[in-house]
């Protein structure tokens, strides 16, 4: 008995649904980092039971936020542009499903015990999946012509290695010198700047790079881009060793930084906005506005850290903690939740149905105004005015827009991965063919 069209069929299958399974899960960690945010806006307006503590359910957000949705959105649409080959898409459904379960054991433990055991060791195993995941990449990618996009993309995951070498610090700082102490600090600081504006823009742009080359579309910018937007991610790691330890000196290194960041990203933003323009129609499509948001968001970044080269504004800027959230919350939620899922609804990883546009269309609405009420509020300690009217009530039901949202996607999403549709191949040796339809239930592991 011939086996191979089974063969083929199973790999077929595994190659088209593991997109929607992959960001199925995205998503609905996106959904959990979100509630623990709504849970963080419940304290300031109503009595929360006692087993809950602030900080725990900061970590939980944080890290459901950054290493459940950010890591496997990213993760997620790198690998499943990059690599085509089937036989090589296993072991990276091992590897989700490893991811998963570490990030479940996050979300679960950080709530309970802050930073405890449990939670360091799915934290550390998570660690160690990121450098699997970045191992079998670089593998995939050793053939491939180093485009720009590719370029982006291998510097993209160096960083995210550099960035993890802050995480290995905080224990050993933390145990020797205290959780007080400058250098402690500067770890974490270390970690959320190069995870951010390393790992996160770097993907961001090269996966950018990719779309329009995909489309026909290649961007050209001068050689030396990339080597200053190296330069500048170094430089501009000063202001967060400024935040604990606010030397003089830091200060101009950080304006030499955000002006040559400037530079970069105008190159980027600027050439893809002409071909993207030039192509086709721009904004076309609900998903094109996504996009649009994303591209705004990325600039905003860009504008704001500019501002910082005057000494009085970046100190005013890193110590509210009001514009470090909001920064955050931009390159997160705006440039890179906005900017990638536009690319993973148009290749089909997203559903791209009115359900789904509805959910989009609520989720831009939680960060445009939860955004601005956090940047307002800001602006509002700076000039010594006090809170807005009614803020903690305001940002509450702001965020609350979130998890809203974040429900419908998760429900378009599911309705589309459960029953999956796809043409068996043609039988071999045989004379006559019918095209078959194979109907494949998928919750969540039971598939995986």
């Amino acid at each position: 008995m011939n086996t191979a069209p089974r063969h083929i069929e199973k790999r077929l299958l595994l190659s088209n649904s593991l997109p929607k399974s992959w960001m199925t899960w995205a998503v609905f960690f996106f959904l959990i980092a979100s509630l623990f945010g709504l849970l963080m806006r419940l304290f300031f307006i109503s009595d929360v039971p006692e087993f809950l503590t602030y900080k725990n359910i900061l970590h939980a957000h944080s890290h459901t936020a950054l290493l459940g949705w950010g890591f496997l959105l990213v993760s997620g649409i790198l690998t499943f542009t990059f690599i085509t080959d089937p036989s090589k898409l296993t072991r990276y459904k091992v590897l989700l499903i490893l991811l998963v379960l570490s990030t479940f054991g996050m979300a679960i433990a950080f709530p309970v015990e802050g930073y405890g055991l449990f939670s360091i060791v799915f934290s550390t195993i998570h660690l160690l999946l990121s450098y699997v995941f970045t191992y079998f990449f670089f593998q995939d990618l050793k053939d491939r012509k180093p485009t720009l996009a590719i370029r982006l993309i291998k510097f993209s995951l160096i960083w995210l290695l550099v960035s993890s070498l802050g995480l290995w610090a905080i224990a050993p700082v933390g145990a020797i010198l205290g959780k007080l102490h400058p250098l402690y600090f500067m770890s974490v600081q270390w970690f959320l700047h190069f995870q951010l504006n390393g790992w996160f823009v770097y993907a961001l742009l090269g996966l950018w790079v990719q779309y329009l080359d995909e489309k026909g579309a290649t961007l050209s910018i001068p050689s030396w881009t990339i080597p200053v937007l190296h330069i500048s991610l170094l430089l501009t790691y000063a202001l967060s060793v400024a935040w604990s330890s606010p030397i003089h000196g830091l200060f101009a290194l950080n304006a030499i930084g955000v002006l040559l960041q400037a530079l970069a990203y105008w190159f980027f933003i600027k050439g893809m906005l002409t071909l993207l323009s030039s192509s086709y129609r721009f904004p076309s499509s609900w998903a094109d506005k996504l996009l649009w948001i994303g591209i705004i968001s990325l600039m905003a970044k860009a504008l704001i850290q500019s501002a910082l080269i005057i000494p009085d504004v970046a100190t005013i800027v890193y110590t509210i903690r009001n514009y470090v959230i909001g920064f955050v919350h931009l390159v997160m939620l705006g440039a890179i939740t906005f900017g990638l899922g536009a690319i993973a609804i148009k290749k089909q990883w997203l559903e791209k149905s009115s359900l789904s546009k509805i959910g989009w269309l609520i989720v831009s609405i939680a960060f445009i105004s939860s955004e601005a009420l956090i940047l307002l509020q800001g602006t509002f300690f700076w000039a010594k005015l006090g809170f807005i009217p009614a803020y903690h009530q305001l940002i509450f039901w702001s965020s609350a827009l979130f998890p809203i949202g974040l429900i419908i996607l998760l429900i378009a999403q599911l309705s589309a991965s459960n029953t999956y549709e796809y043409h068996k191949p043609t039988p071999i040796n045989q004379h006559q063919t019918k095209n078959k339809h194979c109907h494949v239930l998928f919750l969540g592991i039971s598939y995986l």
